[in-house]
């Protein structure tokens, strides 16, 4: 049996056997002979051993060393002979998880290993001696594998990678067109198709993984940064540009330190080397960082440390949230709040505020403190009948259904044995969900205002007696003509009780309508400083069954501080007739 030698794409060197035609007996007559003495033979021996005559036998030798069926080694001038103990490349081939097919110069499949064999789904002897269009591997006839078989054949090694698409499944394979050359000197090609559809599929997944996580983090509000173990920068998020008004590749190469004023920059020094030292997850902190512009950024920062393949650690990856307006808002929130707390404590009512759960009071301003001689610290805690006169204390106790009913709140005034009159409101809070939390009390002292209102009221009982004992009509009108009093002597004479004429139009109530408008009208005259009015005139008045009373009055017009007339004062006798 006679094989062509073929040049091993694999393994340079190694040789493929090819069944190629009959060969003689005499070939496997000598390595049957080999194969009977391991330890080698001569030319001679060989030549005595088959009976064939020594020039004969070295040919067919050299044909069988050239195919890598024997070996030979030389030992001085004699040349002995034996089996290869190498294994044939095509056994090597059926090894290999690649595809390989070697195609000859016709483009005929003559060799494809067990991979082939095993994608194909059939046997070898359906795919050997048939070209591609007509083998079970049809798939792989296209226009572009067929220009690289050619190229190979030309002596050009080409690598290609292909996407194959079989049923529903996509694979990739990386494919090399070996130039090979058969033994007989024709050319060949060996194809190697490597299934990378995994690898391709893992860079498929990593690339959207990419995308995925570049588009997040040039989207989210926050900066993302790496800092390495020196504490400069390795990336920075697009996001830079909108807090700190800074390019990527503006910070790159720097530290953070380099973007704060120096006390602030001390203290994050400080910080990463207490972190470096001793990496923490997801360590909290805030920077204080410079704008572009010089302005103060604040950030809120979180930290994860961060580990090569080998795991040494190798800085830390930094999320940065821009909390400036919260940070300010806050410290509004708590000027406000105090400057409220002082307006409170200042007041001169007396304000506590009582937890409606416990009943007990939580907070009391300085008036408060006063009043009950106690301290805020000595009131916390306590409930009403333990911090005031029983009087109040009724009033300032729980009463938590009564409150979940009021809209507003509450007022009450008391008298105290002591004497003091005291002005008390309490008014419900609730929270966020519409719970009754709190109950907010304002008292406030009233003694001497109450006082100063009580002898008003006795001078007013007093001027309305005079106004009473008075033989005369008196009435007191507004700059609008609203009647704001009439005495005892005018409503009589009127014939209406005191309390039906206050608040209705004198003109429209007591003057005939023959001279209702004229005097209406010189009475906006009057008001508006026109002219003074007489001393005495006479003028009728309508009672209320319509009759009409001659009355001689005598009238005088009431100013303010600024000299404007607010109300004109009228005294009047009925004149006999």
């Amino acid at each position: 049996m006679e094989y062509a030698t073929l040049q091993n794409p694999i393994s340079p060197g190694a040789k493929l056997y090819l069944h190629m035609d009959p060969t003689t007996d005499a070939l496997s007559l000598l390595l049957s002979t080999l194969k009977e003495h391991p330890r080698g033979m001569s030319v001679s021996d060989l030549a005595a051993a088959v009976g064939i005559n020594r020039n004969t036998v070295s040919r067919y030798l050299d044909v069988l060393l050239v195919s890598g069926q024997v070996e030979m080694e030389t030992y001085g001038k004699a040349k002995v002979f034996y089996l290869s103990q190498r294994v044939p490349i095509a056994a090597m081939l059926n090894f290999s998880s690649d595809l390989v097919l070697v195609l000859d110069r016709d483009r005929r499949i003559v060799q494809a290993n067990d991979a082939v064999c095993t994608f194909a789904g059939r046997e070898r002897d359906d795919i050997i001696g048939n070209g591609i269009e007509a083998s079970p591997l049809a798939a792989f006839d296209h226009p572009l594998i067929r220009s690289r078989i050619t190229d190979a054949l030309n002596g050009r090694e080409v690598t290609e990678e292909l996407r194959f698409l079989r049923h529903d499944e996509e694979l990739f394979f990386r494919i090399k067109f070996l130039p090979t050359v058969f033994n007989d000197g024709a050319p060949g090609v060996t194809i190697i198709l490597e299934d990378i559809t995994e690898g391709r599929r893992a860079e498929e997944a990593l690339r959207e993984s990419e995308l995925l996580f570049r588009s997040l983090v040039e989207n989210i509000s926050d900066l993302i940064l790496n800092v390495d173990e020196t504490c400069t920068f390795t990336y920075v998020s697009p996001k830079s540009r909108e807090i700190l008004g800074y390019a990527p590749e503006e910070m790159l190469g720097k530290t953070p330190c380099d973007f704060m004023v120096p006390e602030k920059a001390d203290r994050v020094r400080e910080e990463f080397t207490a972190l470096f030292a001793d990496p923490e997850p997801r360590v909290l902190f805030e920077w204080t960082m410079l704008h572009r512009d010089g302005s103060t950024v604040i950030l809120d920062v979180s930290g994860t440390p961060v580990y090569d393949m080998i795991g040494d650690f190798t800085g830390y990856r930094v999320v940065c949230r821009d909390v400036t307006e919260r940070v300010r808002a806050v410290k509004r929130v708590a000027q406000w709040k105090s400057f409220l707390y002082s307006v409170v404590n200042n007041v001169p009512s007396m304000v506590f505020v009582r937890e409606v759960d416990g009943n007990t009071f939580v907070f009391s301003n300085r008036a408060a403190e006063s009043f009950l001689g106690m301290t805020q610290e000595e009131m916390a805690g306590k409930r009403a009948a333990d911090l005031f006169p029983p009087e109040m204390a009724a009033f300032f106790a729980d009463g938590g259904q009564e409150m979940l009913e009021m809209s507003a709140g509450r007022e009450e005034n008391v008298h105290l044995p002591t004497g003091e009159s005291i002005s008390m409101k309490k008014i419900p809070i609730f929270n966020s969900r519409g719970v009754l939390r709190y109950m907010l009390g304002i008292a406030e002292d009233v003694t001497d205002r109450a006082a100063a209102e009580d002898l008003l009221v006795a001078e007013r009982d007093r001027a309305q007696g005079y106004l009473d004992a008075a033989g005369v009509m008196i009435a007191v009108i507004g700059a609008d003509g609203t009647i704001n009093l009439v005495n005892r002597r005018g409503s009589e004479i009127l014939g209406y009780a005191e309390e039906d004429l206050a608040g209705k139009n004198w003109f429209a109530t007591v003057v005939p309508e023959r001279l209702r408008d004229r005097l209406g009208q010189n009475y906006l005259r009057l008001v508006a400083g026109e002219f003074e009015p007489p001393a005495f005139e006479e003028s009728p008045v309508v009672t209320r069954d319509g009759r009409e009373q001659l009355i001689l009055w005598h009238n005088a017009l009431l100013r303010d501080a600024d000299g404007n007339v607010v109300a004109m004062v009228s005294s009047g006798e009925v004149v006999a007739e």
